[in-house]
């Protein structure tokens, strides 16, 4: 059974990094690895260009080829982005809320208090990324990963 891994990135770029750490480090495949990034409904009724939507949309357009993004729009406005396998169960899931996507989170395995730091922190903008951990040994290079990009929520356990 897969061990899901999750973290939380700020910037694309970031993203961009951890992911292809976690394939050429960790060995895991690109279909096992999921991002999920939220449009910032605040930004766009303020007028501004909501750039990390976009960087976030051309991040997943360039590291993604060939996999389907779906997006989802939210009550109240804004849109979230998801690619991935699990993307795709949050986004048939209709997750569109911090409480929603932990609650998916947890479902998949991922302890309460992290589960809830993650929605919380997709809510305010961060980028979801999670790897469906085939092994102990890739769930244990993941974790690493993750916490060397600061990803992990506060506390969460690295397995040496």
């Amino acid at each position: 059974m897969a061990t899901t891994i999750a973290g939380v990135v700020q910037k694309p770029v970031d993203a961009q990094q951890l992911i292809e750490e976690l394939v050429r480090d960790c060995l895991c495949d690109r279909s096992d690895i999921s991002v999920v990034a939220r449009d910032s409904a605040s930004a766009a009724a303020r007028g501004a260009v909501d750039a990390t939507a976009g960087a976030a949309k051309s991040f997943v357009d360039g590291v993604w080829q060939g996999f389907e993004a779906l997006s989802r729009s939210l009550p109240g406005g804004g849109v979230l982005r998801f690619v991935g396998g699990l993307g795709r169960t949050l986004a048939d899931a209709g997750v569109a809320t911090a409480a929603e996507t932990a609650k998916a989170l947890m479902e998949l395995g991922v302890p309460k208090g992290e589960a809830r730091y993650y929605g919380e922190a997709l809510e305010g903008g961060g980028m979801l990324v999670t790897v469906q951990a085939r092994t102990d040994n890739i769930a244990r290079c993941a974790r690493q990963v993750m916490m060397k990009h600061g990803a992990l929520a506060p506390g969460e356990p690295v397995t040496p």
